[in-house]
């Protein structure tokens, strides 16, 4: 079972007040493989800005937010976890050659393709990403 717990904020950094709903469209095996996951809904109400869920069972979901649902999976995690990464990993893959084709979560500006042979005297340019080959 995980929790995701994180502070949520309008675009002028106010607390976010609105519940979030998480959910499951089609009963599945839970995580641990002892029970069946209803389709019920959870609903969880930020207090002062700061969400955080009960319990849920590791796997697929899905969280409404203001009318929006993102797809996501809920890792199976000790500690809690934050809900933005489990939303920007669930976005669609874009097309091949559309921009954003490879996401980028955070940290990494350009990506280089590099001969192996050449990377140790290669400039290193902070926030690259080197591709060897």
């Amino acid at each position: 079972m995980t929790v995701i717990m994180e502070p949520l904020t309008d675009p002028a950094g106010r607390p976010e007040t609105d519940p979030l709903t998480f959910y499951i469209e089609t009963i599945r095996q839970n995580a641990s493989g002892t029970a069946t996951v209803s389709v019920k809904r959870v609903d969880v109400t930020p207090v002062d800005g700061v969400l955080t869920t009960p319990d849920l069972d590791p796997g697929p979901t899905q969280v409404q937010w203001r009318g929006v649902r993102y797809k996501i999976d809920i890792p199976d995690s000790d500690t809690s976890v934050r809900l933005w990464p489990l939303i920007d990993a669930g976005w669609p893959t874009p097309s091949p050659g559309a921009p954003g084709f490879v996401r980028n979560a955070g940290g990494i500006d350009r990506m280089e393709p590099v001969e192996l042979a050449d990377y140790s005297g290669h400039p290193k340019v902070p926030a690259s990403l080197y591709l060897l080959f």
